[in-house]
């Protein structure tokens, strides 16, 4: 209890993913999807927060969606070119 109202009052957050559906320990497990390399799997992970602990994340949420939209769209390009290549 010590620690969770220390966290409480720095505003600390876990350092490793944990298990649980309270901001924090979802946050820690999009956390460790980025430091993955897994954008797809921390965006999955942030679908789980409340609209309200959400809202602080939207502008990066948008610019993480307009990559992975443009990683797809370079990886169409390419296998068209494959394609053609062929």
């Amino acid at each position: 209890r010590m620690a969770n109202f220390l966290r409480a009052q720095t505003g600390a957050r876990s350092l490793a993913p944990r298990e649980g559906d309270d901001a924090d320990a979802v946050l820690s497990r999009a956390e460790a999807a980025l430091r993955a390399a897994d954008l797809p799997g921390a965006l999955t992970e942030l679908d789980a927060l409340s609209p309200t602990a959400a809202a602080p994340l939207a502008e990066w949420r948008a610019q993480a969606e307009q990559r992975l939209a443009a990683l797809a769209a370079l990886a169409g390009v390419q296998a068209q070119l494959e394609r053609d290549g062929e």
